[in-house]
């Protein structure tokens, strides 16, 4: 078997654990990576906004010159392109040359905030296009056929995100790890106001955190947690947030199967997909913020019941193969079919 990865392959991230749980599922003799976090890197952080936003400039130039200049003349037996918002049509025709089996994975949307004209010129010369996110299935049929398009979950790594504090250990707190939103500002803000310990980690949150520096509930660990510190940041408290984004409309995250996979209660929004992943006694649902301050305040004066709650989250998302191990070997037997 001989593989071909290119995507984000840096410590921590979750392209990364995809990478690594794909070659050893496939058992592949060769395993090539072409990393698009060097190029990434290399280019100035004014042309790496631009380059996200619009999606041209430097940094497009940077990460195809690069693909270009490591791609082999070796023809795998499968090239997976993980998030190709950036490849361009040439690029990607030449890994159409040199290989059976073309994939496309995006855990992201693709069609909102990720919106690429480069990825829209080259999706028909992929054989699979794999999404999670289900609102879009029907923006990606009107590129392709059915036949093409993999639905799938976002997971969990079961080497990384694991129960590594007993309950008794657990914190009486709230966490989240994820990017500033207004939505989520305010979420925790409430929290916050009602005396209830948040433990708080992304980007964009340091206006918020100078706001409420006097405040002592709430603790902020910096612009980002990842692989075992996420995990164990995520451990140490007795619930954990699950919030969806409002820029587009998504309906589960990573963190909707990491938290439970970490031991942690998750306070997640009910809706058609979460709803059909947890029943009532595995996970909190709440329907506002209102809702979601009142079973925070009752299951802190719970425990008992909070850890069997939690104790049932954690058994259901490796009971129902949420991890990345078992979501990727169904895909690979699909594409590989």
């Amino acid at each position: 078997m001989k593989l071909l990865y290119i995507g984000q392959h840096t410590d921590g991230t979750t392209s990364r654990m995809r990478a690594d749980q794909l070659g050893e599922i496939l058992n592949a003799q060769t395993f090539d990576v072409i990393d698009t976090h060097v190029p990434f890197f290399k280019t100035q952080k004014l042309f790496r906004s631009l380059g996200f936003r619009y999606k041209m400039g430097p940094l497009v130039w940077n990460i195809n010159s690069y693909v270009q200049q490591k791609l082999s003349t070796i023809n795998y037996d499968l090239i997976w392109v993980d998030k190709g918002i950036f490849l361009d049509r040439k690029n990607t025709e030449r890994l159409r040359k040199q290989t059976k089996r073309l994939v496309h994975f995006t855990p992201d949307m693709a069609f909102f905030e990720n919106k690429s004209s480069l990825f829209n010129r080259s999706i028909s010369l992929y054989d699979f296009l794999i999404t999670t996110k289900s609102e879009e299935r029907e923006l990606y049929l009107k590129h392709i056929e059915s036949d093409k398009l993999i639905m799938t979950t976002q997971g969990f790594d079961g080497k990384i995100h694991c129960n590594v504090t007993e309950f008794k250990d657990k914190r009486d707190a709230v966490s989240f790890v994820g990017l500033w939103e207004s939505y989520r500002e305010l979420v925790i803000q409430n929290l916050i106001n009602k005396k209830i310990k948040v433990l708080l980690a992304g980007k964009g949150w340091h206006d918020f955190v100078k706001k409420n520096k006097r405040n002592p509930y709430l603790e902020y660990f910096g612009d980002g947690l990842f692989s075992h510190d996420y995990a164990r940041f995520i451990s140490s408290t007795k619930l954990s947030l699950g919030l969806m984004s409002k820029r587009f409309p998504e309906l589960h995250t990573t963190r909707t199967f990491e938290i439970p996979a970490c031991g942690t209660a998750l306070l997640t929004e009910r809706n058609t997909e979460t709803s059909e992943f947890f029943t009532e006694d595995e996970v909190i649902f709440f329907n506002d913020i209102d809702d979601m301050i009142c079973k925070i305040d009752y299951f802190l004066s719970h425990p008992n019941e909070l850890e069997n709650l939690s104790n049932r989250g954690l058994n259901k998302v490796i009971k129902d193969k949420y991890d990345y191990e078992s979501i990727l070997g169904d895909i690979l037997r699909l594409v590989m079919a």
